[in-house]
């Protein structure tokens, strides 16, 4: 392990998220944490994912270094460093011109080639995301997305780009390919809302059927789906059942269950994932505080294979420092 990591703190002026250094210099970096506390997009009453990233950060400091199932220690893959949070400056009470600024910051990362994993915040923060990765369409990314709603609907509420209809949006504006997307998790209210998911050729895959089939059939789904190209993984909270995840936007009953959103992710080892987020996590409304420990938990599975994944790419780094020279 890297010199100077403190293994027992809970110093925030000290720590990043799962201990990372803290650092906005981009040099010699492979995988960057980043924070987006941002809830301007929601369409409800139930506002709170702006307080998303600090949960996670303060329950990532109870994980482990090592992945214990795969033994992979994802500071010793590639360097890692937590950049922050997102700071909205320009127009901060502008839905539009804080996702502008989302993409100036991840268009810088793909430049240096910096594979992102990102917490939200309302999941509106993954369309610039994807505009980002995937250079304004230039290099259509598949999607793999789980969530208890298929966000793809049109113009909900009378705007184009919110976390009910981005990936309608970044499937038009040519971000993601739809042929390899697939949906992971859909089930009540927004099932009805998921025509532009089915007609554009994504695969959805109800809650219902992996509860049946299993998580190895999903797995064999998403492999099928998506392929050996580009990727990304958005998570959204409310994919797990209600009854342990409380604390998200839009919380759903007959949800899946923290395993195998778990499972999932594991599963998706050896894919060629270019980044991924976790979002709509807003711990205010679970005051056990365990909606953001199961959320940390995700992430840091999230964490080992973004770091996999990067250090299989043909360049990387030294291994992550705590301390530059």
């Amino acid at each position: 392990m890297g010199e100077g990591v403190e293994l027992v703190s809970n110093n925030f002026n000290i720590l990043g998220m799962f201990r990372a250094p803290h650092r906005k210099n981009l040099i010699d970096v492979d995988m960057a944490f980043v924070g987006i506390p941002l809830d301007l997009g929601v369409p409800n009453p139930r506002p709170g994912t702006r307080k998303g990233p600090e949960a996670v950060r303060y329950w990532s400091l109870d994980r482990n270094l090592v992945h214990y199932a795969t033994k992979v220690c994802p500071f010793d893959l590639c360097s890692v460093i937590d950049w922050g949070d997102i700071e909205f400056t320009q127009d901060a009470y502008n839905l539009e011109a804080c996702l502008n600024e989302i993409y100036c910051v991840y268009r810088e990362f793909k430049e240096k080639d910096i594979v992102p994993l990102t917490i939200g915040g309302e999941h509106t923060c993954t369309y610039p995301v994807l505009k980002a990765l995937s250079k304004d369409g230039e290099e259509p990314l598949g999607l793999i997305h789980l969530d208890a709603h298929g966000d793809t609907s049109c113009n909900f509420g009378g705007t184009r780009i919110s976390d009910a209809t981005l990936f309608q949006v970044a499937t038009v504006d040519g971000l993601i390919d739809p042929e390899r997307t697939i949906q992971i998790g859909l089930r009540g209210r927004g099932v009805p809302r998921c025509d532009f998911s089915h007609d554009s050729g994504m695969r959805v895959v109800l809650a219902d059927e992996l509860q049946e089939k299993g998580v190895s059939y999903v797995l064999e789904e998403i492999r099928r789906v998506v392929g050996d190209k580009p990727c990304y993984l958005s998570v959204d909270t409310d994919v797990l059942d209600c009854s342990v995840m409380p604390g998200t936007t839009l919380p759903e009953p007959f949800g899946l269950t923290g395993r195998e959103v778990r499972d999932v992710i594991r599963g998706t080892r050896g894919l060629d994932v270019v980044g991924a987020d976790l979002m709509e996590l807003s711990p205010t409304y679970d005051p056990t505080g365990m909606s953001a420990c199961l959320a940390s938990g995700l992430a840091f599975e999230l964490f080992c294979l973004l770091a996999e994944a990067r250090s299989k790419s043909k360049s990387k780094n030294e291994l992550t420092r705590w301390k530059i020279a």
